[in-house]
């Protein structure tokens, strides 16, 4: 995040933004300009530079579109192959990036209710960050030996030992939450502690999109992208919204349970703490992250991705052959489409709030967005709350 100001300003930038008004009727009250670049700018272009292309687009989340576009490739050649341990450890490290990046930079600007607060956070969480053994962790010793991470996740940002947090989070996530950020001092937990009125508040409608559980599933939407363009930027399954995140992945059992915005911050930090510990199945570090790929058609192949903000998924056509082969045509379904659909749960907790932007009806509205992370600016009448990264 960098900087509040007065939207009224702020030019648009290249990603596009999210302006939010509260109060006004669906659709309305949730009104994206996010351009859709990826067809425009992959069209022609030779396979070997898309995944970088698409990577360097995509900004922040690059590792995951590069990724991404790289197992559609294969697919659309016919060659649908599962990720080596090399890719499953490559994700799993840039998405714990991503996760720390979010929890300690941009929750203490949108979860705190004061200046003050803000300010304490702020800098306990940098200072957490300047500690942190993998806060930049691409090295081979971070990468196999986790020891550190944890010690450092219990001390900074948890008050306890990680493999006993995950588990009282897999017992009874709601009960937990609610006992940790009341009894652990820290300044994460007092942060949620804080957060937890203007995010407690049940969603309506929240609907688990997991379609890539099934292969009959994936055909299906490749199919509605490649005859309706338009399908990515507002995109509906099975005629209904559904919004995806760190609570809908193919590992996590029950998702329809974090049903709340404050449920939905939890499952943010749990994923960065499973992303910490031992390798283990269904479970945690490289077997808790999954992605995959499928022939959809002659030439056509369709991959998806687990990543920090929820299922990424690519959509390519490609035409000729060898080192003469080219995109026809590339589609990208980010979550941020799903997320923040005009008809979409979010949109519905807007409709339902009242349009005079008091400070605890701000606090909602910060609460409820960063718990489903938008990956561009989104605005309010004479606020703007501006994300790092362009557009993922």
């Amino acid at each position: 995040m960098k900087g509040i100001g007065m939207a009224d300003h702020m030019p648009e930038p290249f990603g596009g933004s999210l302006k939010v008004s509260p109060g006004l009727p669906r659709p309305f009250n949730l009104t994206s300009t996010r351009p859709d670049w990826a067809d425009r700018l992959t069209h022609g272009k030779p396979l070997a530079s898309v995944p970088d292309l698409l990577a360097s687009l995509f900004n922040l989340c690059g590792h995951a579109h590069r990724l991404c576009a790289t197992l559609a490739i294969q697919a659309a050649r016919g060659q649908a192959v599962p990720l080596d341990a090399a890719a499953r450890r490559r994700l799993q490290t840039e998405t714990r990036q991503e996760h720390l990046r979010r929890i300690c930079l941009d929750w203490p600007l949108q979860l705190a209710a004061s200046a003050e607060a803000r300010a304490s956070a702020q800098a306990a969480a940098h200072q957490a960050l300047r500690a942190c053994p993998v806060a930049s962790g691409l090295s081979a010793a971070a990468l196999e030996d986790f020891s550190d991470a944890t010690d450092w996740l219990g001390q900074h940002l948890l008050g306890g030992p990680a493999s006993e947090w995950i588990g009282h989070w897999e017992r009874e996530p709601q009960d937990w939450m609610r006992h940790w950020c009341a009894s652990t001092p820290g300044w994460l937990p007092e942060l949620l502690q804080n957060a937890r009125m203007a995010a407690a508040t049940p969603l309506p409608g929240l609907r688990a999109l997991r379609v890539h559980a099934s292969e009959q599933d994936l055909r299906e939407l490749a199919d509605q992208l490649q005859r309706n363009p338009s399908f990515s930027r507002q995109p509906v399954w099975h005629q209904q919204c559904a919004e995806t995140g760190p609570w809908t992945r193919l590992n996590q059992p029950d998702p329809e349970r974090f049903d709340t915005p404050w449920l939905c911050l939890g499952t943010r930090l749990a994923e960065l703490v499973r992303l910490c510990l031992p390798d283990e199945p269904r479970r945690s570090g490289l077997q808790w992250l999954q992605a995959g790929s499928v022939c959809t058609g002659k030439n056509e192949g369709l991959a998806w991705v687990e990543m920090a903000r929820g299922l990424l998924i690519h959509v390519i056509q490609i035409d000729g052959h060898g080192t003469e082969a080219h995109v026809q045509a590339c589609r990208v379904l980010a979550p941020t489409e799903w997320n923040f659909h005009p008809e979409g749960t979010v949109a519905q907790v807007l409709e339902a709030l009242p349009s005079d932007i008091t400070p605890a009806v701000e606090q909602r509205i910060r609460a409820l967005m960063t718990a489903f992370d938008p990956c561009v600016r989104f605005d309010l009448p004479q606020h703007h709350f501006l994300q790092e990264n362009l557009y993922a």
